[in-house]
């Protein structure tokens, strides 16, 4: 059974009540890997699944049902606006190849969520990504107890691939 969507969620917070599902969509293996692992970090905010290398984006995001990706910055907007099929931009996190604010006038010119240098990666992904799905705590707070003890040991229970 699929797990709900933000968008099917009525309770006090989009992203800590409702698990979103966030596609890392970066082709660069070794980035994709690190994303992914920061993003298990966060608690149980989201679920999150890699674009795998030899597979379309618009075909990740429709089995998917993403409620977030996070894109290249060469992979945005070419490849989301003429691929996404009603993707909203805004529901994008460009990562970006150095920290020149021209890439990221670009991408927000073009509709982007958020848009993250590659080495701030690691402390603006998250927060970015809270922001644009309606979080309303910095960070996600833990979850219960009862939850945590659920998922000892399993690894990282709100990633898959």
């Amino acid at each position: 059974m699929p797990e709900p969507s933000i968008h099917d969620n009525h309770g006090a917070c989009p992203v800590c009540d409702g698990r979103p599902r966030v596609l890392v969509a970066i082709r660069h293996p070794g980035m994709r890997h690190l994303t992914g692992d920061l993003l298990a970090r966060e608690y149980h905010c989201w679920v999150t699944s890699d674009l795998p290398a030899d597979e379309p984006l618009a075909d990740a995001l429709a089995h998917s049902h993403a409620d977030l990706v996070v894109v290249d910055a060469a992979d945005f907007p070419d490849c989301c606006l003429a691929t996404l099929h009603g993707f909203p931009p805004a529901r994008a996190v460009v990562i970006g190849p150095e920290p020149d604010p021209g890439y990221r006038t670009q991408a927000l010119a073009k509709g982007a969520g958020a848009w993250i240098p590659r080495e701030r990666v690691g402390e603006d992904l998250g927060p970015a990504m809270r922001s644009i799905l309606g979080c309303i705590h910095d960070p996600c707070p833990p979850p219960p107890a009862k939850a945590l003890a659920g998922t000892a040991g399993a690894g990282s229970a709100t990633r898959r691939r």
